[in-house]
């Protein structure tokens, strides 16, 4: 026999309270439905205790549609007649939140879900209201934050609605034809940008932003025709909406094109984590995404490799052999510990980046993609035949514990005096440096130029030199920059070079904003460090000029001969100068000799200061003895095996009790259905002998009456008596055993009445006769109990009871 699915009454509660999400996607509904109601334009308004939303629409017509298309949810629009609708769900989310009141042409619809349960209040009214105007009461007002937040969302929703939209006075909505967009088509208008998320609108109203993961790129895609959602309109119908499919399809080559401007010199986050997901979906170009593709980010300074890159470097790296270890940093606090270890070479670094981008949750993971990737490149070869020089060397890198190199990882840190660290001709060089950086840092901190070179205001910060397993710089954002010795002491072989990477450094350290030795390099970070470099990029050249002047100058007071590098940077730069004087030009840059910074006399550092710096230090525990990398490698590699160890039997753990709710939870089901089965056999039984022994039909033994009479093991004569007294009816009769089960019991047990046709349908005779002219012709105990319960009633009664005092 073929029977017809049906839909149970509590689907109403999950039309209303289920897809209920936030109060603006709830107003959404309201003007998506002006839209469809033919409307020119919609007036909202919002406030902290409720809203109105009125519109010039065609509204209902007649009672009949009241009926149909507003008191019943589901009912379809017809193929066209509508620019959003499809099922008449979507003005059951207002309902959540407010109480509501529906004025359109003659009729006005009362709805409160708390106070009436899941029915309406209809009413005709005299003065006809044009269109559709609904007002309504925040069942909780809504703090300044939420009211901003719901205002802020409808803006953001309905940014390209094909009608005029006012939200509290204001015009929200946009006409796109009147916009620049990269294309436009019969489907769409379309935007594309290098990164951030993909913005959809469908037919002017928001869907969803789509990770910049998915297409690579990031964009604004606004629909000229529908595209098919679910149910809650918050998901696309990627598979089966032929619009969609084309829209797709012309975004997706808009982002190919914009990845192709930019180059391989840029590439951005959304094309890493597109090409991340690429390499496990076994992608048709995965062999050059993993040979090209910058999908892992190392330290320090975040670096973007290929993968095919990162496996070579696990290998080698840091002019160190690293025998194909690696290890990741899961925590973004521990990038600075790891920029650090990793500048050591002490291991190949991932950073905590390159997990989000192959939705990793932690470094195990990372090590399951590299595996599941090296699988798709060979099957790639083996079923596609692609040419792939490097699969034979594929491999899985061993992965070791950050947590072990990272607890002993000791940072050592100390400042070093000029006059022990440096031989007398690197000193010279670094003592005219120090003199002139001491200028520039208080120009980069915010001060101004005065006479000549000097500088007013800004950061006094003394320069120095130190020794750090950490940083080639570092600085305390208030009283000193130390740069590392091995840095300055290249300035006897390659003083230029070194220089101008010092200037950097500075830079770099002026940029952090305070202190450098326990922060990280963030967006923010790398803005103001190209900023500075910017604004200070002629200032900077005059000082690297003023220091090889001075730096010459020092040299010629000895009387020593001109020569080496310095000197002919020098000797070019004057004969550029007189060059272009003797043809009327100005000098290729100013003549500083007599600048007072060039022949000022340098003094000496402050002993004082390092002294005091190192003692922090000390107190700090950073100048300690260095570490036996090669026993904590070992460690670490066992570590990372007990981590995966105690992996494997969380997951374990996690599956067998799972597994066992499982079990227990069907063992609970088969108890509770084979109590109720027995209950049933044992009433039906029950039911039987007092029919004969009463010599009446089964259905006349009623619930009330069954559960009485087997209250306690009573003979026959004392049936016989119970039976003719009734005394069940009386209002002192005790309960049974489950306190109210007349009034709700379990919808499989139905005894049934016996009809002229020898057919069964459920019995409402158990009621009370105070209740028999509440219950509507054709009801059953089923379809009341069902009712009940889909207006949050637990007894029948006090369901008919309400009922009845809100049929009007």
């Amino acid at each position: 026999m073929r029977l017809p699915f049906e839909l149970d009454p509590q689907i109403i509660h999950h039309i209303i309270y289920s897809q209920a999400g936030s109060i603006g996607k709830a107003i959404i509904e309201l003007l998506m439905n002006s839209v469809d109601a033919k409307a020119g334009t919609v007036f909202l308004s919002l406030s902290h205790t409720g809203f109105t939303c009125s519109d010039d629409g065609q509204g209902f017509v007649s009672r009949e549609d009241v009926v149909r298309y507003f008191g019943r949810f589901g009912t379809p629009h017809d193929e066209g007649d509508a620019t959003y609708g499809r099922f008449r769900l979507g003005r059951g989310q207002i309902m959540a939140h407010a109480t509501t009141v529906w004025r359109s042409n003659a009729w006005m619809m009362t709805v409160d879900t708390r106070a009436m349960g899941y029915h309406y209040d209809l009413d005709e009214i005299q003065d006809a209201v044009q269109g559709c105007s609904i007002s309504g009461y925040w069942y909780e007002a809504l703090s300044d934050a939420e009211l901003m937040s719901a205002i802020q969302e409808i803006r953001d929703l309905v940014r390209y609605t094909p009608i005029s939209v006012e939200l509290n006075g204001h015009r929200i909505a946009r006409d796109p034809r009147t916009e620049h967009w990269d294309a436009e088509d019969e489907f769409a208008w379309y935007r594309v940008k290098a990164d951030g998320a993909v913005s959809i609108y469908n037919q002017g109203v928001l869907v969803r932003h789509d990770p910049a993961h998915m297409w690579g790129a990031g964009g604004l895609v606004v629909s000229k025709k529908a595209i098919a959602l679910n149910v809650s309109r918050t998901e696309i119908l990627r598979k089966t909406c032929p619009v969609w499919k084309s829209i797709a399809s012309q975004f997706g080559r808009m982002a190919d094109q914009m990845a192709s401007r930019l180059g391989d010199h840029r590439k951005t986050e959304a094309r890493r984590e597109k090409s991340a997901r690429a390499l496990l979906s076994c992608d048709a170009n995965i062999v050059q995404i993993y040979s090209r593709e910058e999908v892992v980010t190392l330290l320090p300074g975040k670096r973007h490799v290929s993968l095919e890159d990162f496996l070579r470097k696990c290998r080698y790296s840091h002019n160190k052999r690293q025998d194909g270890r690696f290890a990741v940093v899961e925590d973004a606090f521990d990038v600075p510990k790891g920029e650090a270890i990793a500048r050591e070479g002490i291991a190949l670094i991932v950073h905590p980046d390159t997990l989000d981008r192959f939705g990793c949750y932690n470094a195990q993971d990372f090590v399951d993609c590299i595996i599941r990737i090296n699988a798709n490149l060979r099957h790639d070869v083996e079923q596609n035949g692609t040419h792939f020089w490097g699969l034979n060397s594929l491999y899985v890198p061993d992965l070791v514990a950050f947590s072990t190199l990272r607890d002993a990882f000791i940072e050592r840190t100390r400042i070093v005096t000029e006059k022990d660290a440096l031989d007398r001709e690197t000193r010279r060089a670094w003592v005219a440096l120090r003199w002139c950086l001491h200028h520039y840092a208080a120009l980069c901190t915010g001060g101004r130029l005065t006479y000549g070179g000097q500088v007013h205001g800004g950061k006094s910060l003394h320069i120095f030199l130190g020794e750090s397993n950490r940083a080639e710089a570092w600085t305390d954002g208030s009283s000193y920059i130390a740069i590392h010795l091995t840095i300055a002491q290249r300035l006897k072989s390659s003083p230029l070079q070194t220089a101008a990477y010092i200037f950097t450094l500075v830079e770099h350290e002026i940029s952090h904003e305070g202190d450098s030795l326990d922060c990280g390099h963030d967006e923010a970070f790398y803005q103001r460090f190209h900023d500075l470099a910017l604004r200070h990029i002629e200032q900077r050249q005059r000082y690297m000029h003023m220091w090889l002047m001075k730096y010459t100058m020092s040299m010629e007071g000895e009387g020593k001969r001109a020569r080496g590098e310095a000197w002919r940077e020098r000797y070019l730069v004057d004969r550029a100068g007189s060059g272009r004087t003797k043809r009327g030009l100005a000098p290729a840059i100013e003549d500083v000799r007599d600048d007072p910074v060039v022949l000022g006399v340098v003094p000496d550092e402050n002993e004082n200061i390092i002294n005091y710096q190192n003692m922090l230090f000390i107190n700090a525990g950073i100048c300690p003895a260095p570490t036996d990398w090669a026993d904590v490698l070992v460690r670490a590699q066992a570590d990372q095996n007990l981590i995966v160890e105690d992996l494997r039997v969380a997951s374990e753990q996690r599956a067998a009790e799972l597994s066992q709710a499982v079990e227990d939870g069907a063992a609970w089901w088969a108890e509770i259905e084979q109590s109720e089965h027995d209950e049933i056999a044992a009433e039906t039984t029950a039911r039987q002998r007092f029919a004969t022994l009463f010599n009446v039909p089964p259905a006349e033994v009623h619930v009330e009456a069954l559960y009485y009479l087997m209250l306690e093991d009573f003979d026959d004569d004392q049936l016989h008596a119970m039976w003719l007294e009734k005394p069940w009816e009386a209002d002192d009769a005790p309960p049974s055993d489950d306190g109210d089960f007349g009034d709700y019991r379990d919808e499989n047990f139905d005894p049934g009445i016996e009809c002229s046709d020898g057919s069964l349908t459920e019995s409402t005779a158990h009621l009370s006769a105070d209740l028999q002219p509440l219950i509507h012709p054709g009801e059953t105990t089923w379809t009341l109990e069902r009712n009940a319960a889909a207006a949050g009633f637990f007894r029948v009664d006090d369901y008919l009871k309400w009922r009845s005092e809100t049929d009007v």
